[in-house]
């Protein structure tokens, strides 16, 4: 197998987010509250995706860590049988999540 093009630092980041996506994911299909950074280009900024299979636990992690509830979207994945449900936290909202995340 060939050398990667991509800097040493880019893809310590790129493995980074896919452990991040990978268990947020995990942690979702299981009933509980996954989150994962995601870069926005439109807002150009990182954002957090917070996600769950089970939607009211979803709405009482938002509550719990006061974060505000926007659109709710629902995606699919293989991992699961049914649809995880799916909020983007911007701004502030996302400052509460990456300090959330980084406290567990």
């Amino acid at each position: 197998m060939g050398k990667s093009r991509l800097p040493r630092e880019r893809m310590s980041e790129e493995h980074d987010y896919r452990v991040q996506y990978a268990e947020a994911i995990a942690r979702a299909v299981a009933g509980g509250v996954g989150v994962y950074p995601d870069f926005d280009r439109h807002r150009q900024e990182t954002v957090w995706r917070v996600l769950s299979a089970d939607r009211q636990a979803l709405l009482t992690f938002c509550q719990r860590q006061n974060i505000s509830v926007g659109r709710m979207e629902t995606i699919k994945t293989l991992k699961s049988p049914k649809p995880l449900y799916q909020m983007m936290a911007v701004g502030h909202d996302a400052q509460t999540v990456a300090k959330w995340q980084g406290a567990r």
